[in-house]
């Protein structure tokens, strides 16, 4: 099979916090016949953070859910090849597929499972790259060597988050990523706004790499489901994990209504949410963080109750 016939794959890359829903978010809207029609099946961790009005939703099956303008989300669970494998027997075969990668990701590695398809080639890894927080992961030794690598696997690298920093900070971000991967083209994205030719058609020559290993990392993890509490406590809590959490999420509900709750590049930040809360609440940290249970007990037990 030629390679114009095969589906181009494209991953969105970037550490925790760095703004790859948004693009995503951004990308999903450029699509239908106005943008030529594209079909884009976008593989994402959790349909949650995905902002999708609810009238585009055309329908919605399991771990998948399919949209008015051609496109299909579906979520990766547990298993990426599983999923890599039922998206290649779809028809007809998705126009384009994006992958939004867990944050603490090696893209290559991911890029490697796609491997298993002759019909699939790698379109391109465009990795996000906090503009605010760079200096801070770039220099921290647990976090230097996996931020380095997903920054160097880049086709594309996008500077984001560029409204919370200055024009010191943004220039010299710009030459220092001109410096170390010249080459590479470079741009600046606020809020994901970027066009979506400019993501889609990188057309790299690279191969897809055939994966080697399990993907693992030493990172904290735990999600769950929290009930109403007053969205200040809630940030005195998460205040509590510091210096060692990196990234939490979440969809929640208080007396002031639904609001999404973020905690990204050590900045915590709410917005008014204009749906319904599923109280879902992921947070992501160093391994000094307390572990799976101690964080289940801490975010599952409020200070009135």
């Amino acid at each position: 099979m030629q390679a114009a016939q095969k589906v181009p794959l494209t991953i969105i890359s970037g550490f925790l916090g760095s703004g790859k829903t948004s693009l995503l978010n951004h990308l999903l809207t450029q699509t239908g016949p106005s943008n030529g029609g594209r079909r884009i099946t976008a593989l994402v961790n959790d349909f949650g953070a995905l902002n999708i009005d609810a009238e585009l939703i055309a329908e919605k099956h399991g771990n998948q859910i399919a949209l008015a303008n051609g496109c299909v989300c579906c979520s990766i669970g547990d298993d990426l090849m599983r999923t890599f494998i039922e998206v290649m027997q779809q028809d007809p075969l998705p126009d384009h597929i994006i992958i939004e990668a867990s944050g603490v990701a090696e893209p290559t590695r991911i890029a490697g499972f796609a491997a298993v398809d002759p019909q699939m080639r790698l379109d391109g890894i465009v990795t996000l790259v906090d503009a605010a927080a760079h200096h801070i992961h770039s220099k921290d030794p647990h976090l230097a060597d996996n931020y380095a690598k997903q920054i160097a696997a880049a086709h594309l690298l996008l500077i984001s988050k560029t409204d919370l920093a200055d024009e010191k900070q943004r220039a010299a971000l710009s030459d220092e990523l001109r410096a170390s991967y010249p080459g590479v083209p470079l741009a600046e994205i606020t809020h994901g706004k970027m066009p979506i030719n400019v993501v889609l058609g990188l057309n790299t020559d690279s191969e897809i790499p055939h994966p080697q290993g399990d993907i693992e990392h030493d990172f904290v993890q735990w999600a769950g489901h929290l009930s109403d509490m007053p969205r200040a406590e809630l940030i005195a809590k998460l205040e509590t994990l510091r210096p060692h959490v990196l990234r939490a999420k979440g969809v929640l509900r208080d007396s002031e209504g639904a609001y999404v709750l973020h905690l990204a590049g050590g900045r915590i930040s709410t917005e008014a949410y204009a749906r319904d809360a599923s109280g879902h609440f992921v947070i992501i940290g160093k391994p000094q963080m307390p572990d799976a249970a101690a964080l289940a007990k801490l975010f599952t037990r409020s200070a009135a109750a």
